[in-house]
């Protein structure tokens, strides 16, 4: 078996029953990483060791996770939009791996460049003192309630997720389709409070199964994305320190504060939010304009379009004359109004979105 050093390329050859069933660990004696050998052949750099409270060295009081890469780095050569980014608040060296040449333009790399280019705006605002990311990836979130209706379908545009694992939480940023920028609603999800982390069938999605929170589901992800958060999700979670407490998972789009669920304005900076009540009675008004009042523009535009359509045919029936034809214009209209209703009452109640 042939396996190389993550950190600088250096190949070394072990005989294959050497691994065995348990992960193995190695010295590099090139640059002296530590490397953790899975059974498969995988190899990664060893997270920092605990101390003797339970804690990683890396949560030292200065709040560093490992070493701060230089300006002159590798990274910030092949990738220099990166050079906005404080290496203090990211990771570099444990998101990207050199190629076999030592540099870092690869695809892979290039996809993990563009998810922190689009959350760049609110990086150092949504990070605490002492927080720093440790992996990025980028998936959809499953919500059955919306799929369940008829044009459920069309807000999984509006469900794309950028996620940042830290070294104390895992933060889901709403970010637009094409990995442009961030959109409405923030998220954290607690070590403490994951239960168990799988890869779905096709090992292109993940499912967060937790103690005191509803199961969160991420799908259409890349499967190297979804190993490599599952391994350190798990990793970190045994650093974790006690039962989850109280879990708020919603923040504050303006303050970044965890916050409870069912508040109109923020209690830390006072700034309003959009209600799930008044996007609901909009859209059982006239579907599309609950999706207008809450940001999604397209999506509104395509359900004003089929109001037009729905309308047209009730108009048509009612004009018949005939007492069935008005029974049926009213029942689909209401079943049309109510569905959209319903479908942007559960995109409402998700998260805060600002007024």
């Amino acid at each position: 078996m042939i396996i190389i050093c993550p950190t600088c390329n250096k190949d070394y050859k072990i005989p294959d029953g050497k691994i065995g069933k348990a992960r193995a660990r190695a010295k590099c004696k090139n640059c002296g990483e530590i490397m953790v050998i899975e059974p498969s052949g995988a190899v990664r750099v060893k997270t920092p060791d605990v101390d003797a409270s339970g804690s990683p060295h890396a949560a030292s009081p200065s709040g560093d996770v490992g070493t701060v890469v230089p300006r002159d780095h590798g990274v910030f050569m092949d990738f220099p939009e990166l050079q906005g980014i404080a290496p203090e608040k990211v990771a570099l060296e444990e998101i990207f791996s050199p190629n076999k040449k030592g540099g870092y333009r690869n695809r892979r790399n290039k996809f993990k460049v563009k998810i922190l280019m689009a959350v760049s705006e609110v990086l150092d605002k949504i990070l605490k003192e002492r927080e720093k990311v440790m992996r990025v990836g980028k998936g959809t979130a499953y919500y059955p309630a919306e799929l369940f209706f008829g044009n459920g379908w069309l807000t999984m545009m509006y469900n794309h997720y950028a996620i940042l694992a830290t070294n104390e939480r895992i933060l889901l940023i709403n970010v637009n389709s094409r990995m442009k920028g961030t959109t409405h609603y923030l998220f954290q999800v607690l070590y403490e409070d994951i239960k168990k982390v799988k890869r779905g069938l096709f090992f292109s999605s993940m499912v967060l199964d937790r103690i005191s929170s509803k199961r969160r589901v991420l799908t259409q992800m890349k499967r190297y994305i979804s190993k490599d958060l599952k391994e350190f999700i798990m990793e970190r979670k045994e650093y974790a320190k006690g039962e989850p407490g109280e879990i708020l998972e919603c923040l504050c789009p303006s303050c970044f504060v965890p916050l409870e669920r069912g508040l109109d304005n923020c209690p830390s900076c006072d700034v309003g939010f959009k209600t799930p009540k008044k996007a609901t009675l909009r859209s059982l008004l006239l579907p599309g304009l609950g999706d207008f009042y809450l940001g999604h523009r397209a999506l509104g535009a395509m359900e004003l379009i089929g109001s037009v359509i729905v309308w047209s045919y009730a108009l048509i029936l009612i004009s018949s004359g005939q007492t069935a034809g008005l029974f049926v214009a009213v029942i689909v209209l209401l079943f049309y109004n109510c569905t959209d209703a319903a479908v942007t009452y559960f995109m409402a109640k998700k998260g805060y979105m600002l007024a």
